[in-house]
């Protein structure tokens, strides 16, 4: 993610250079407050039997307190403000990365949340703040149902895959997205 970035010291000379980023329903908030169970489900799998880093940092349970994970501590750069145009797409349909991460934004579990909740709020905050001179664009997508008698598509479709691989499936969504948002890449 472009806030990783800064710990890179080869892109040190590109940060002056940047212009937009593009989010498509990246979990800028980590995996909290999930709707779909059977994706907390398979992520607690691999956590557990795969020993997956990414996923337990998504989960921010790589650190005993949620203040100290990675992050949190990355929600607390400013890289995201380097941007002149932040675009954040991002869709209902998909049940992978939480709504509101993608968006970042508050969610109501957050509120009621006594163990994360308050980290939770602070990360939104944090991001945020910095962008105060950067043009926050959030873009929502509905993608249409397909249509399939295939259970393997049916499944997809039921527990949010779909739409979270549509963003880069879709030719015609990428086609569209390019042409009603290019004044924002060039």
């Amino acid at each position: 993610p472009a806030p990783a970035a800064r710990q890179k010291p080869q892109l040190e000379a590109l940060l002056p250079r940047l212009h937009t980023y593009i989010s498509l329903s990246g979990p800028h908030l980590g995996m909290l407050y999930t709707s779909n169970m059977l994706v907390e489900l398979g992520v607690w799998g691999l956590r557990k039997w795969k020993n997956a880093q990414c996923l337990t940092e998504l989960s921010l349970k790589d650190a005993k307190q949620p203040t100290d994970t990675f992050l949190y501590t990355l929600s607390k750069g400013d890289m995201l403000a380097r941007f002149t145009n932040v675009l954040l797409v991002s869709s209902a349909e998909d049940r992978y990365v939480p709504h509101h991460s993608a968006r970042l934004q508050l969610c109501p579990e957050a509120m009621h949340d006594p163990r994360f909740g308050t980290a939770f709020v602070s990360m939104v905050h944090n991001i945020l703040s910095p962008l105060q001179c950067s043009n926050l664009v959030h873009v929502d997508v509905s993608f249409l149902p397909l249509i399939s008698t295939k259970l393997v598509h049916q499944l997809d479709q039921a527990i949010g895959r779909k739409a979270h691989i549509d963003f880069l499936e879709q030719q015609a969504f990428l086609q569209m997205f390019v042409q009603m948002y290019l004044s924002y890449l060039v």
